[in-house]
């Protein structure tokens, strides 16, 4: 009876075709993988793989031109950051060495001055500048963007000349930067001994200097502002058009 019942059962099998011969699985029972032919199971293999949610070539390259894309952004950004702390700090030791100008010629008793370096020629390898810029340049030629100088300024000229004593130097600004001045303090700015500022002729000195991103549209920047008695002050302002 056992046997009866067991022959009439309908028997649930997949004929798979391979070569000359027929491979048939009963789907009631386990397969047994290692009786497979080879191209049946990387094929079983394969469905596994597409059913378990695997990627394919073009989702890959999407992926990966997102991951571009956010990389280029982050480094963008972080670039921008450098920039802006570049800045700050080119307008902050600009703001320190002119205190320190006018605070030299309190103690000194006599004019001290600061005055736009002149750049080095090629034939010099050189970080610190050796001379000021010649005070017959063209106007907006030489910029606090090459570094600067401050001296004891006995004949009252705003250049460092021999004889005179050299108090400090400043390096050139990264070249992502402009630093200029207008017309009153775009070569030098001077202080007499009583802490005033001074322009070559004995009149008061006042005017302004900026420092930016160089060459930028709408961006901000700082304003390093000396008064008629001599007193520097720094302030963050928005640039409309950056040299």
């Amino acid at each position: 009876m056992h046997q009866s019942m067991r022959s009439e059962m309908p028997c649930r099998c997949r004929i798979h075709l391979h070569g000359s011969f027929n491979v048939i699985h009963d789907l009631t029972r386990p397969v047994n993988e290692s009786a497979m032919p080879r191209q049946i199971l990387k094929l079983a293999n394969m469905k596994k793989y597409i059913a378990s949610g695997g990627h394919g070539l073009i989702e890959t390259l999407f992926v990966l031109f997102i991951l571009a894309m956010l990389c280029g952004a982050a480094a963008s950004a972080m670039l921008w950051m450098q920039t802006k702390t570049q800045m700050q700090t080119a307008a902050e030791d600009l703001l320190n060495d002119v205190l320190t100008a006018r605070t030299e010629a309190l103690s000194r008793e006599k004019r001290v001055s600061l005055c736009v370096a002149a750049p080095p020629s090629n034939s010099q390898n050189q970080v610190l500048p050796t001379a000021c810029a010649p005070a017959n340049a063209i106007p907006g030629l030489h910029t606090w963007q090459q570094g600067w100088l401050m001296f004891e300024d006995d004949n009252n000229n705003g250049l460092w000349d021999a004889g005179e004593v050299l108090l400090m130097r400043h390096a050139a600004l990264p070249v992502s930067l402009a630093a200029t001045g207008n017309a009153t303090v775009n070569r030098y700015i001077s202080f007499g001994a009583s802490g005033r500022s001074l322009a070559l002729n004995g009149a008061f000195q006042a005017g302004t200097l900026t420092v930016c991103v160089h060459q930028s549209l709408s961006s901000t920047g700082w304003l390093l502002v000396v008064n008629a008695v001599g007193r520097p002050r720094l302030d963050k302002a928005q640039i409309a058009n950056c040299p």
